[in-house]
């Protein structure tokens, strides 16, 4: 028997099946089906993501469902500008006239945002003092920085979740949060993501290439050699120029 990762809501009409439920088990999600607004809100409070994919449905039934789902990755799928925007205020993500793959792929993002939310919350949990030997690498592996100590990491990741990037952007921002919650150290932050080291230090690389790039564009190559220090030896053999 496969192990349950997630707890899915599927709100569809009692006919309608575009294969959304078949995507939600496949990515290790317990799935209950609901067709009305009543048997959605049953237990909406402990499923961790909510489809929303039933044009029979008011739009106000759709709503009241979002609102009442608080802890839980709500996606609304619909046909109407209108609704996918009152859902989209509230935090909701939405799919206005998408095809069903579109769907599923976006429906396994969202699932990515809620293990990370998962992982988040084990991570910050603090860990009692001299549980663990304070000189082995479990124990740095355990006990990050507050995801306080790293505010900028952590709305970058957000932001990159709640946008949707393309999987391989929200990947590298994911690394580079738990870098910083490790104090840079790639050692420990590939232990914790359980991943090879040398990832982590490719996509380090690449990050500084892509900055480097980006100043280039941005300033032109003149910046980049004034930005750079000259070196004692160097400098030491520079004849001063006499301006006339």
């Amino acid at each position: 028997m496969a192990m349950v990762r997630f707890h899915a809501l599927l709100v569809e009409g009692e006919t309608a099946s575009l294969g959304f439920e078949q995507t939600l088990r496949e990515e290790g999600c317990a799935v209950r089906r609901a067709s009305t607004r009543a048997h959605a809100l049953e237990g909406i409070a402990e499923v961790d993501i909510v489809i929303v994919s039933s044009p029979a449905m008011s739009d106000d039934d759709v709503m009241e469902i979002v609102t009442k789902a608080e802890r839980a990755a709500v996606l609304v799928v619909s046909q109407s500008s209108e609704l996918a925007v009152r859902a989209a205020r509230v935090g909701a993500a939405v799919s206005v006239g998408q095809a069903p793959e579109l769907v599923s792929a976006q429906i396994r993002q969202l699932l990515s945002v809620v293990e990370l939310r998962q992982r988040v919350a084990r991570n910050s949990t603090v860990v009692p003092a001299g549980t663990v030997p304070s000189s082995s690498v479990l124990a740095r592996r355990l006990a990050p920085l507050p995801k306080e100590a790293t505010p900028d990491a952590l709305c970058a990741l957000i932001e990159a979740a709640e946008g949707l990037v393309p999987m391989d952007k929200f990947q590298r921002a994911y690394v580079d949060y738990a870098l910083r919650r490790f104090g840079g150290n790639k050692v420990h932050t590939a232990a914790a993501l359980g991943i090879d080291r040398r990832t982590i230090q490719r996509w380090a690389r690449a990050r500084l290439e892509q900055r480097t790039t980006t100043l280039a564009n941005t300033t032109g190559p003149q910046a980049l050699v004034s930005a750079a220090p000259i070196p004692p030896n160097v400098a030491s053999n520079v004849a001063p120029v006499s301006v006339p």
